[in-house]
């Protein structure tokens, strides 16, 4: 199953809770998780835990008479969040009913104007300010819910013994777009992997973002994130790098 591209951001929990690995076994792990994704997924997707979360949201999206009035419901605005990459704003009720429920297709609306992409990306695949929850009584799009947070749950196991190894399993599921070096500075993992594999210190994020972006620039080419064969080689490089240097959130 493929990572939703905005689940490619959320993984930036503390790195005293992922276990310290060599290199070797950083790698290990690696191949392991990518061999077992696909019976991980399965077993989630029957996990008891899993489908009380689907139901709760499903009902209550069933009881909503508005988009506002659902994402006022915590366990339902939680789940919604986890399974469209925003698990990190679960709390922020106020701003996902604001910017959820903006247009996307306005340059204006709160959803474009903010820079963390993911909430333009969620108003758009939600709908909700041109068709209000017609899009979640949708079995084929409450099915690509469902999906999303299997997969946030996978991703976050994974995250919790190595943060390093969820970071190259959502760089190897990207698509094979060239993103520019905006978007690399602007992404969680994808900035992690880019400055950790060029060398760049925790200080460069002191810097302007015009700053970081020609540091970024002279060491990293963004066509490594598009091609698959060159993906991978970056992605070796980053599991020996991140676990030989040992593991910084900073940058």
């Amino acid at each position: 199953m493929a990572v939703n591209p905005y689940l490619l951001t959320l993984f930036g929990g503390a790195a005293e809770t992922s276990t310290a690995m060599s290199p070797g076994e950083t790698v290990a792990f690696y191949n392991q998780s990518l061999k077992n994704a696909d019976k991980e997924t399965e077993r989630l997707r029957a996990d008891p835990m899993v489908k009380r979360d689907l139901a709760t949201l499903f009902k209550a999206i069933d009881k909503a008479k508005s988009p506002e009035e659902l994402l006022r419901n915590p366990e339902a605005r939680r789940v919604l969040m986890q399974g469209l990459g925003l698990a990190d704003q679960v709390e922020n009720a106020g701003l996902a009913i604001k910017a959820l429920t903006s247009d996307p297709t306005q340059k204006d609306s709160l959803a474009r104007q903010l820079p963390d992409a993911r909430w333009a990306g969620a108003a758009e695949q939600l709908g909700f300010a041109k068709d209000g929850l017609a899009k979640l009584k949708d079995p084929e799009f409450r099915a690509v819910i469902a999906d999303g947070l299997v997969e946030y749950k996978r991703l976050t196991a994974i995250s919790d013994r190595s943060q390093v190894v969820a970071d190259a399993l959502v760089i190897q599921a990207r698509p094979d777009t060239k993103p520019d070096i905006y978007t690399v500075l602007g992404d969680k993992v994808m900035r992690r992997v880019a400055t950790t594999v060029a060398g760049l210190p925790s200080e460069l994020a002191l810097q302007s973002v015009e700053a970081q972006a020609r540091s970024l620039s002279a060491r990293f080419d963004t066509e490594q994130l598009a091609d698959p064969k060159k993906r991978e080689k970056l992605i070796q490089r980053y599991l020996v790098t991140a676990s030989s240097n040992g593991f910084s959130l900073s940058v």
